[in-house]
């Protein structure tokens, strides 16, 4: 357990609706955090119809590790393991955290009942010994319980898709077709009805909050774990106008 902190960023005002804007929660898809530290950038000088929660690293002790190794981390005995997990020097395929647990299966949404599930330490999809196990997800939960959002926002790589309606039916999945279609519209992405996915960030806050929450995932499926900074250009060119988007469709 080495993160005890959750960074981050508001723009905007907190009078009227919010929304939640997360990246970098699995580690080799650390895209997704550079592409969000510009999107503040670029939005800061917006006058915002309302406030942006931006938490662009929730996996920070992951994407070190996918970046430098496992030589930073003090416990030898949590290096050992890692490492025969990883069996390699060589992270850069590493989705989980530094504790061998996918953040993103971890939450307490029908846990454990994802199709590709995993229930031992492993670089991706390990589930974690019980919901809501790893620091870094229960810093989220405390997070939300003190600020009320109304939507999310959740970005990560790759495919170009736009998941949408986590356990769904009726009105309010005829409500997120239309926001998820001024979405596509804009990144020429395409918009995928969930499925098949438990304990997810976005999967959480859709279920047990009843807002609109939305997984995109960034970058051509051609592109290589991690996808290389020299593509962040096209695909921040290609969503930049999602999160205020998606805030105005409130």
């Amino acid at each position: 357990m080495l993160c005890e902190i959750i960074i981050c960023f508001h723009i905007g005002n907190k009078d009227v609706k919010q929304i939640v804007v997360e990246g970098g929660i699995h580690a080799r898809e650390y895209i997704s955090t550079l592409f969000l530290l510009k999107e503040i950038h670029f939005l800061k000088s917006f006058d915002l119809n309302g406030g942006i929660y931006f938490i662009p690293m929730m996996n920070p002790d992951g994407i070190r590790m996918v970046l430098d190794g496992v030589d930073f981390i003090n416990d030898e005995k949590l290096k050992e393991i890692l490492l025969l997990i990883n069996e390699s020097d060589d992270f850069s395929q590493w989705k989980a955290n530094a504790n061998a647990v996918d953040l993103n299966v971890n939450f307490d949404v029908f846990w454990g009942k994802g199709s590709q599930n995993v229930k031992k330490l492993a670089k991706a999809n390990f589930i974690g010994y019980y919901p809501n196990s790893e620091i870094e997800n229960i810093n989220f939960l405390k997070f939300i319980e003190k600020n009320k959002v109304d939507g999310s926002l959740s970005f990560h790589s790759k495919g170009e898709v736009v998941y949408y309606g986590f356990k769904m039916s009726g009105k309010r999945l005829k409500e997120e077709k239309k926001m998820v279609k001024n979405i596509c519209k804009i990144n020429g992405y395409t918009p995928v009805k969930t499925k098949n996915s438990t304990g997810g960030l976005s999967d959480y806050l859709s279920y047990f909050y009843n807002i609109p929450a939305f997984t995109i995932e960034l970058g051509s499926d051609f592109l290589n774990h991690p996808i290389s900074e020299k593509y962040l250009y096209d695909i921040f060119k290609k969503n930049k106008d999602i999160v205020l988007t998606f805030l105005n469709c409130l």
